[in-house]
């Protein structure tokens, strides 16, 4: 005959291994789920926040494949964007060809003054350096962005339609053939990095955890509500 007091036991006994089968369900779903998140993930460093570079470390110098653009105020049709050739050499109308390689802004602008010779007011010529900057990777647009020494590398990726996928920072890299490639902070001035024309800013999505975190989330609630399923389930078939 069954005293209660074994009956009782039973029953706790019962009790705890249903709890414990439960448990056991939840931690199974929530590793199963956290395999997956991890196997999505890309597999990129991890690092601290970068701070931007800091501004004037790099002097800005003409090199080839430039736009240098012209605005003659007091002669419009000689104005214009002009390319400096492959040998660092540009064509400025009614001057001729100009070797320019390796000039600074202001020795760039006092040359082409000069080179008008007295023919325009200085104060009305206007010379600046636009440098083409390829944007690609995690971008709507990857395209090639004319910039100034002053543009930032988030306007730059703005530019490019923006980060494919949002929900995280998105992570940009300067890549330059022959060097290593290094991360550089979205905040960073284009004249601050020493960006070269053949250069790439190549932008990295957000890992999966961080741009699907609401997504995991409710993986997770849904993950456990099938456990409970299960086990409750179980628990009829023993009954």
């Amino acid at each position: 005959m069954t005293t209660p007091h074994r009956t009782r036991n039973r029953d706790d006994a019962g009790k705890t291994s249903r709890r414990s089968l439960a448990d056991s369900a939840g931690r199974i779903g929530a590793l199963l789920l956290l395999a997956f998140a991890s196997a999505c993930a890309p597999a990129t460093p991890t690092g601290g926040a970068l701070s931007p570079t800091p501004r004037g470390s790099y002097s800005w110098s003409v090199e080839p494949g430039d736009l240098i653009r012209l605005k003659n105020w007091g002669a419009p049709e000689q104005s214009g964007d002009l390319i400096v050739n492959e040998r660092g050499i540009v064509l400025i109308p009614t001057v001729g060809h100009i070797p320019v390689q390796g000039m600074s802004p202001d020795s760039l602008e006092r040359t082409i003054v000069r080179a008008f010779s007295g023919r325009v007011d200085a104060s009305r010529v206007d010379v600046q350096i636009l440098r083409p900057i390829t944007v690609t990777g995690g971008v709507r647009q990857p395209n090639v962005q004319i910039a100034d020494a002053s543009a930032s590398v988030l306007s730059l990726v703005a530019k490019s339609g923006g980060a494919i996928r949002t929900g995280g920072d998105s992570r940009v890299f300067l890549v330059r053939t022959g060097t290593p490639t290094r991360e550089v902070s979205v905040a960073d001035r284009i004249g601050d990095l020493d960006v070269r024309s053949s250069d790439q800013l190549y932008v990295q999505d957000p890992s999966f955890a961080i741009r699907n975190d609401v997504t995991i989330r409710a993986a997770y609630a849904i993950v456990q509500f099938i456990a409970t399923i299960v086990t409750v389930y179980y628990l009829i078939r023993q009954n």
